[in-house]
């Protein structure tokens, strides 16, 4: 009957009082992959608790629809979380979106299958962790991958349950940006999820969209309504619920249950009792919050009289990816803007009757990656011979030679908000190896209560010389493009270009940005500069009006082998605990320098192992 039933789920009062061999929190991208591994097991109780719904409607599948982040509650965006006033952003503020709902990011993200190089994960071995390098998750991609784009290959998955293809825009200047990039040096790449691919190159994107053209997320390729009702006796949803503290105790060193609250509006505390574990899988933000019931820096506990449990560096690093938008104004018909005119209903009915057109595509196919030290500052051209570190700079597997920037190429605007009657490419440099980093502090006890973000915007001069540096790259590379582009496509966001599109754009912004209010610019009808004569002054204050978040979270409770440094073990243990562990990117003791939504696939199928294997042990004895 289930295909004719909607998804199950209950409410948090249906699970009072229960016991289940594994409660799960957070049933996004990971906590997906975790409870459908985990109830693979006939003999076990599995229980997910996630604030958010399934809501698997039409608009979620549609894969360039469902990345509108201001589609709202259609989408389940909760877009109430913001970051502390900004210091590198003159003060402002950056508002850090989520979703909600079973499938969590990956319900809303670009859809892009990166694994990261090799030496992101050799780095992660430099820092002691040697069960944690490429060749312990290089197995996990593959099991997760179905790689169709690259049907002969023999180090991609075949076999896994998220599909990946490929696709190119049918738009005139995608080969005039390849051509742009070759004459700086950056060659095609072939594929970006081999491990022997070049660390700096051109290169197609894979994408988890299926055959019929709908977005694969961790909820249909993990936890979709099918596999949650032939599973209903050992499988539990319990959605529109909040965790609000663990129950722990610091003597047995056990976690032993999860008070909740429903969303409806009463102040009632459920208690749902772990027998055998629990996992937190609630992302970079809410993981550290909820930890931070009890579990974290002594003085945050005293501050809001809460009972104290053990000591652990809780939320004290928040990486993230951030970008900073250049844009060229095109004819509309080159970019997904001509979807707002009346072909917009023609590319809908193609998208509906067969899954084709610019519907069913992802936000970016293409993307460059490269490392801001092999730029040479005069022509900007990359320089591939050896940099004196005694490796060849093109050798992905060397922690010292990872790509520190990507540049996405995209058909529309990549502002955080809509830049009014204008049709626009961006190109998308982006830090994706950054030095400095933010935290996660609690704002109050309350859990419905967003917590303290300290975003980690430009706050570090290293950072800040390579984004500018990055800028400088991306409109040398604009200026090639438009040589031989046979629209015109005028570079209007960018540093030293008119002033007046940008100051518009901000004038529009909500008083809740805390955007820094302008007048006229006295360079209003300057020629406009170039990458050779923009100085380092304008390219910073660009920076600092438009640059905003990757939604690329990560680092707030990491992998480590003290307590002192990190939050969790190898093993994704809670240092202190012998039972409750994390699954998320929290754990990520670097970010690294791809899309996030592959590694933490990864990471959450290799707790479900070492779950498993812990308990088949401890049962054998």
């Amino acid at each position: 009957m289930w295909p004719f039933t909607s998804y199950p789920e209950q409410e948090p009062s249906q699970v009072h009082g229960q016991t289940y061999d594994y409660v799960i929190i957070g049933g996004g991208t990971a906590g997906c992959v975790l409870a459908s591994r985990l109830s693979e097991d006939r003999d076990v109780s599995v229980l997910v608790i996630e604030k958010g719904h399934a809501k698997d409607n039409i608009i979620s599948r549609m894969p360039l629809i469902s990345q509108n982040m201001f589609l709202g509650n259609i989408m389940q965006v909760q877009s109430d979380r913001w970051s502390e006033p900004m210091s590198g952003a003159n003060g402002r503020k950056n508002k850090l979106w989520a979703v909600e709902g079973i499938g969590g990011a990956s319900r809303m993200n670009a859809m892009l299958w990166t694994r990261g190089y090799p030496g992101d994960y050799a780095a992660w071995e430099q820092l002691g962790l040697d069960n944690w390098g490429y060749d312990k998750m290089e197995p996990y991609f593959r099991r997760i991958e179905n790689a169709v784009c690259h049907p002969g290959s023999g180090y991609r998955g075949h076999q896994g349950p998220v599909e990946l293809r490929q696709f190119r825009y049918p738009f005139l200047w995608p080969k005039y940006f390849d051509k742009a990039a070759e004459e700086l040096g950056l060659r095609t790449g072939g594929d970006l999820n081999d491990p022997t691919a070049p660390a700096m190159g051109l290169f197609t994107l894979d994408a988890a969209i299926d055959k019929r053209g709908n977005r694969i997320s961790a909820l249909s390729a993990y936890l979709s309504k099918a596999v949650v009702s032939q599973r209903r006796g050992r499988l539990t949803i319990c959605t529109g619920a909040v965790a609000s503290r663990l129950e722990t105790n610091a003597q047995t060193v056990l976690a032993t249950g999860v008070y909740i609250r429903s969303l409806k509006g009463a102040e009632t505390e459920f208690f749902i009792n772990a027998r055998r574990e629990i996992i937190l899988c609630s992302g970079a933000v809410c993981t550290p919050q909820l930890l931070l019931s009890g579990i974290g820096p002594k003085s945050s506990a005293e501050r809001f009289q809460i009972p104290f449990t053990a000591e652990l560096p809780v939320g004290s690093h928040l990486w993230d990816h951030y970008s900073i938008p250049v844009m060229l104004e095109v004819p509309k018909k080159e970019t997904f803007h001509i979807l707002q005119s009346i072909w917009g209903l023609w590319y809908l009915l193609l998208w509906l009757l067969f899954g084709k057109g610019h519907i069913g595509y992802t936000a970016l196919t293409t993307t460059l990656f490269l490392r801001t030290t092999t730029i040479d500052r005069q022509t900007m051209r990359i320089q591939t011979f050896d940099g004196g570190n005694g490796t060849e700079p093109l050798d992905g597997s060397c922690p010292q030679n990872i790509p520190d920037i990507e540049i996405m190429v995209m058909p529309n605007s990549s502002a955080e908000r809509a830049v009014e009657g204008a049709a626009l490419i961006s190109l998308h440099p982006t830090l994706v190896q950054p030095r400095g980093s933010g935290r996660v502090e609690l704002a109050s006890k309350d859990a419905l209560t967003q917590p303290k973000i300290t975003y980690p915007l430009l706050n570090d001069d290293g950072d800040v010389a390579a984004a500018r540096l990055a800028v400088r790259f991306t409109m040398r590379l604009a200026e090639i493009f438009q040589r031989s582009y046979p629209y015109p496509s005028k570079l209007t966001f960018a540093p030293g270009q008119d002033p007046a599109p940008l100051e518009k754009w901000e004038s529009a912004f909500p008083d809740e940005y805390l955007v820094p209010k302008t007048s006229t610019s006295p360079d209003a009808g300057r020629q406009p500069r170039t990458w050779e004569n923009v100085t380092d002054e304008e390219i910073d204050d660009y920076m600092r009006r438009v640059s905003h978040t990757s939604l690329h979270f990560a680092g707030t409770c990491p992998i480590s082998n003290d307590k002192e440094s990190g939050v969790v073990d190898q093993s994704l243990r809670v240092h202190g605990f012998s039972n409750l562990r994390i699954a998320d990117t929290s754990v990520f003791p670097k970010i690294p320098s791809c899309h996030t939504m592959a590694p933490v696939m990864a990471v959450a199928e290799r707790c479900a192992d070492m779950i498993k294997s812990t308990w088949k042990e401890k049962q054998s004895h």
